[in-house]
């Protein structure tokens, strides 16, 4: 049976704007393996799938500079030191969108890349938003909205035209949500 690793060494090596990067020295307890690993630690991270009052859903486009290319998502973003996770969803819809709702359910968790990544990703459904504001973005950011069907959501997946694995994971925890 698979057991733990037990940690030998932790090298705290570099600190990020978002991450802190480790090197860890490990061991398997079931035979004499034993490696360096590198580890990511990320802060938690929140997506919304934000539907709007005419059942739209509330999609965001920006340059991300990982792909060096502009993405299709939804609303989300790193979760504050301390910060509630659902109060951390409502401001980064509110920030990204100028959208807010007062209908709000927690659709799962899924972690964002175990290999390496020490950090979750909570999905929440945002239902009837309304436009309540002027986005808010963070000095960085430039973010375009766009409002589209459900169905031209799942097309855009199926196109390989939004290919972010989080977003692409949030609509399963939708779908297992929606048809239990």
């Amino acid at each position: 049976m698979i057991k733990k690793w037990i940690e030998k060494e932790s090298q705290h090596v570099l600190n990020g704007r978002i991450f802190r990067y480790h090197k860890k020295r490990r061991t398997s307890p079931q035979d004499d393996k034993e490696g360096n690993f590198d580890v990511i630690e990320c802060f938690p991270w929140v997506n919304v799938l934000a539907f709007d009052e005419a059942g739209k859903l509330i999609l965001v486009e920006q340059y991300r500079h990982g792909v060096d290319d502009l993405t299709l998502e939804i609303p989300g973003g790193a979760v504050n030191h301390g910060e509630d996770v659902k109060l951390s969803a409502q401001r980064e819809l509110l920030e990204e969108t100028g959208y807010s709702s007062d209908e709000w359910h927690f659709l799962g968790n899924v972690q964002a890349n175990p290999a390496f990544m020490t950090n979750d990703c909570s999905t929440f459904l945002a239902m009837n938003c309304k436009k309540t504001s002027d986005q808010k973005l963070d000095p960085m950011e430039e973010i375009d909205i766009h409002l589209v069907t459900l169905d031209s959501f799942k097309d855009k997946i199926k196109r390989g035209e939004i290919k972010h694995s989080l977003v692409i994971a949030a609509y399963a925890l939708y779908s297992f949500w929606k048809n239990p």
